[in-house]
C-alpha cells in the first residue's frame, strides 16, 4: 500500500513538474512581430481613343486587364536570368524566346474569345488597315516612397495607329515581338466592346502597367 502511494505521489510530482516546465518554455518563446512588406504585384489598364481626321473623338474604351500567366514567367526569366523556360512539354506557358525586346509592342484584333490568363495570343490579330502590330512609346514613372507607401512604379506604352481601312476592333494585346511568331510572348490581353475605325481615323492605344504598392503580411 505504501509503495502504491509513493508511486502516485512521484507521478503527480513528475506531472506537475512537466506541466510547469512546459508552461515555462512556452512563456519564454519569442513571437516574431508581423511586418508589412511591399509585394511586387502588377496590374494593367488599357485606354483606346478613336479620332477622326478633324481630331474629333468618335470612340473611346478604357478598362483594367489581367497579366497573363506567360507574362509572370517572363518576368521571372528577365529578373533572374535562369535557364530557358520556353513553352515545352509540361510547361505550356513558359516564357518564349531570348527576351531581347521590351514588352512594348501593341497589337489589336477582331477576335471575341473570352478572357483567360492562359491565352498566349490574340484570337484574330489584325495585320491590315494600318493596324499591324507596332512598337509603342514607353514612359516610366518611378515609385517615390517604396515600402508600404502610396506610390507605385508605372509603365505607359502608347501607339497611335493611322487607320487606312474599315475595321471593328474588339481586342488588344501587349507583346515583345514585332509579329506573331514562335518566339513572341503576350504580356497582357483585353477584350472589349467593339470600336469602329475607318480610313483616315487615328486609333491611339495606351497601355499602363502598375508595379507595386500592394502590401502583404509576413
Amino acid at each position: 500500500m505504501k509503495n502504491t502511494i509513493t508511486i502516485v505521489v512521484v507521478a503527480a510530482i513528475v506531472a506537475v513538474g512537466a506541466g510547469f516546465l512546459g508552461f515555462s518554455f512556452a512563456s519564454n518563446q519569442s513571437i516574431p512581430s508581423q511586418s508589412f512588406v511591399t509585394s511586387a504585384m502588377m496590374n494593367g489598364h488599357i485606354q483606346l481613343v478613336v479620332t477622326d481626321p478633324d481630331g474629333q473623338i468618335k470612340g473611346y474604351r478604357q478598362t483594367d486587364n489581367a497579366i497573363t500567366t506567360r507574362a509572370e514567367n517572363c518576368v521571372a526569366k528577365l529578373l533572374f536570368k535562369g535557364p530557358s523556360t520556353g513553352a515545352v512539354a509540361g510547361n505550356t506557358y513558359g516564357c518564349q524566346g531570348a527576351i531581347n525586346n521590351p514588352f512594348a509592342y501593341i497589337a489589336v484584333g477582331t477576335g471575341t474569345t473570352g478572357e483567360t490568363n492562359t491565352l498566349t495570343d490574340l484570337t484574330t490579330e489584325l495585320a491590315t488597315s494600318g493596324l499591324t502590330r507596332a512598337l509603342g512609346t514607353v514612359t516610366i514613372t518611378n515609385s517615390t516612397t517604396g515600402g508600404t507607401g502610396s506610390s507605385n512604379a508605372a509603365v505607359s506604352i502608347t501607339k497611335a495607329f493611322s487607320v487606312s481601312g474599315t475595321q471593328t476592333v474588339t481586342e488588344a494585346g501587349l507583346f515583345n515581338e514585332t509579329a506573331a511568331s514562335g518566339t513572341d510572348s503576350m504580356f497582357a490581353r483585353k477584350l472589349f466592346t467593339g470600336v469602329a475605325v475607318a480610313n483616315g481615323d487615328t486609333l491611339t492605344v495606351t497601355w499602363t502597367i502598375n508595379i507595386g504598392n500592394t502590401t502583404s503580411i509576413n
